[in-house]
Formats: C-alpha cells, structure tokens, sequence
C-alpha cells in the first residue's frame, strides 16, 4: 500500500503487508479491502488464510497485526471511532466495537437481518451507520451498539455507497437511484438512470457525487437543491472509492493501477 502527499504529489512511504497463500501454497499479495485515517494511524483490512480477515494497525511507521486469521472475523468495513476504539461491520451483519490497545471486543450487536452494503462513522466518533441488501439504513450508537434512528428510505434494493457529513447522508442504491437524506428535512432521490455503486460527499456537505452509467462518468450535483451539474470524465475501468480530500478537492480510485485526483473549479 502507498502514502502519498497529494499537495506535493510524491510518494511517502510504502507499507507491505504479509503474503498469503493460495489453496496450491503459493505465496500472494494480501488483497486490501478497507483502510481509515486519523492523524497520521491507519485502520486496514485484509484477506488472510481461509478467507477470514486481518485487522491492522499501522502507526508511527510501525505495522501491528491487531486481530488475525484465528479471530475467525469477515469484517467488511474497519473506521477508527474514538477513545481508542474502532467500529468494524461485518458480512454477518454485525457491529463489533474492537480495542485497539487491549485486542478485545468491547461488543458485539446484530444490525440487520440483511447482509451489510456499507458503514460509515460520524465524525465526532458517536454514530455508525449501516445500509444493507433490503434498502434500509440504520444509525448506531457505538457507544451501546444499539440502534437509534432507522432513516427513511425508499430504496428497493441493495445500498452498497453511503458518505456522510455534517448531518447530510447520501446513500448509492442498486435500484438506480441516489438518496439524499438531512437531518430535519425530508429525504428526496435522484434518478441516476443506473445502479450506483459509489458516492461521495464534500466536507461541507455542499457537493455530491455519484458514479452514474456503465461508462464511469461522475456526476456531481448541488446537495441543496439536487441539481446535476459537471461531470468528472477520465476513468477507464470500475470505479470503486470516491473520497473527498478538501471541499472542492477529490480522489477516485478504479479497478485498475490509478487513483485521479479532481479540482472542482468555482
């Protein structure tokens, strides 16, 4: 995995997780499937022996294997909360608040009956929130791990993109349609013509994106009103991250070997 800094566009540093092997006992890179930031620490999840994932720490240029193989855990989606916790979802449809000093599990809670699509966690570290394969969103209190708020969507099918920020929650549904849901207001969708699978919000929850159509185009639109305006057109294979870095700053990554980097013009 590569550290960049992207105001000097130079790579940082490098960090090598150790090899898997396949059922022949081959040797292979470890398949990264989830990394989180806070400060300068990263939260990464990985694919180990049998298919069961790897949690780890990576922090002051050290990398500590926080849970592994024998945890016996399918985590999904692994973000840094607070007070040295980190929330984990896992393929059971599980929350799973995990120590990241002791190495033990402060709780585990049931979520949904349906297989988690994705996890977000506020930026205070006090909600987490989940969407799943039946279209339903629900908010979490990592604190307790019980639910608070069951958001009222209108999906129909499998919601496999949320971004959330400041009391504004977009979620990407496989039924075509992108949801925009705020804090005291009813929630309204666009029509994306398009399953989506990946969405974004900027940080002053301003400006949303989403991946619209089979040709990787982003369109991007004014979170208020639910105007489309430009479109971001450069990727050449899946899209599958999209993370705004600043309020007019993005990165997009695709199934490939590249990760773009977009300026929002005024």
């Amino acid at each position: 995995m590569d550290v960049f800094d992207i105001k000097k566009a130079r790579l940082l540093y490098r960090i090598a997780l150790d090899p898997v092997k396949d059922g022949r006992g081959v040797p292979m890179p470890a398949r990264i499937l989830s990394v989180d930031i806070l400060d300068s620490s990263l939260l990464i999840v990985s694919i180990g022996e049998g298919g069961f994932r790897n949690l780890w720490l990576y922090r002051k240029y050290r990398l500590k294997k926080l849970a592994g193989e024998e945890r016996k855990l399918y985590i999904k989606e692994a973000r840094f909360s607070s007070d040295g916790f980190a929330v984990l979802g896992t393929f059971g449809s599980e929350a799973v608040l995990y120590g990241i000093e002791e190495g033990y599990e402060a709780y585990r809670r049931g979520v949904s009956e349906s297989t988690i699509g994705d996890m977000v966690v506020s930026g205070d570290g006090e909600r987490a929130i989940f969407s799943d394969e039946a279209g339903e969103i629900r908010v979490v209190d990592i604190g307790s791990g019980k639910t608070v708020r069951k958001v009222d969507s209108r999906h129909l099918d499998k919601i496999g993109s949320l971004a959330y920020e400041k009391g504004v929650l977009i979620s990407g549904g496989h039924d075509r349609k992108v949801g925009i849901h705020s804090d005291g207001s009813d929630s309204y969708y666009i029509d994306a013509g398009f399953p989506v699978f990946c969405v974004g919000l900027s940080p002053d929850a301003k400006i949303g994106v989403f991946l619209r159509g089979d040709d990787q185009v982003l369109q991007l639109f004014d979170v208020k009103s639910g105007k489309l305006t430009d479109r971001l057109v450069g990727h050449s294979a899946i899209v599958n991250q999209i993370r705004f870095v600043a309020n007019r700053t993005l990165l997009t990554s695709e199934r490939g070997n590249r990760v773009l980097l977009w300026h929002i013009g005024e």
